[in-house]
């Protein structure tokens, strides 16, 4: 009865410890869902012809990029976008797409987090990470496109998203970036219809 009773308990047991881990594996964790890219928002509009891009970008870093930033590896994020013509039964019909590049780097000997839009090399100095990337997040009539070279008529939107350039990490970095999670940041696509 006693050897009997001792192997339902250790069956209990096992088949508790069983639930537990499962239930661990298969639910995302907590800190899984603390960090991410995010387009807030995004507009469009023009002034002397020409169309430009406004956007509210959130860089909410994992704790595995915070550490690599501020050890001095500069983080590349590309910004990608399009316009286009949705259409039912075919692929979206592309009319114009971009990119653009932004890294933030820390520089130690000046305590400095450096912003770069790469495109214009045009930088800023930050004392804290946190305003470095706030003011990365921000992109103001950042021009686009001519409107005379969009089509003239027809419904059009357009989409845009944000993600790191693991491509643009030192080599030996590159590996793990590629198959650890906290290194594959990206946002949603935001989509919107151009007015």
């Amino acid at each position: 009865m006693h050897l009997l009773s001792s192997k339902r308990g250790i069956l209990e047991t096992a088949q508790s410890l069983l639930l537990i881990c499962s239930s661990v594996w298969l639910t995302p964790s907590y800190a899984e869902e603390m960090y991410g890219l995010r387009v807030f928002s995004a507009s469009m509009h023009s002034r002397h012809e020409m169309l430009y891009l406004d956007a509210q970008l959130d860089y909410d870093l994992s704790q595995a990029a915070i550490d690599a930033l501020d050890s001095g590896v500069p983080l590349t994020f590309e910004l990608e976008g399009e316009i286009f013509k949705p259409r039912k039964w075919l692929w979206d019909k592309s009319i114009f797409s971009f990119k653009q590049h932004y890294q933030v780097a820390y520089h130690a000997l000046s305590q400095q987090y450096v912003v770069t839009n790469i495109s214009s090399s045009i930088q800023n100095s930050y004392s804290r990470r946190n305003s470095a990337l706030l003011a990365m997040g921000r992109v103001n009539d950042l021009p686009l496109v001519e409107k005379k070279s969009l089509p003239v008529e027809g419904d059009y939107q357009v989409r845009l998203r944000i993600s790191l350039d693991i491509n643009a990490l030192p080599v030996p970095m590159r590996p793990w970036a590629y198959i650890n999670s906290e290194w594959l940041l990206a946002s949603e696509w935001y989509v919107w219809d151009l007015d």
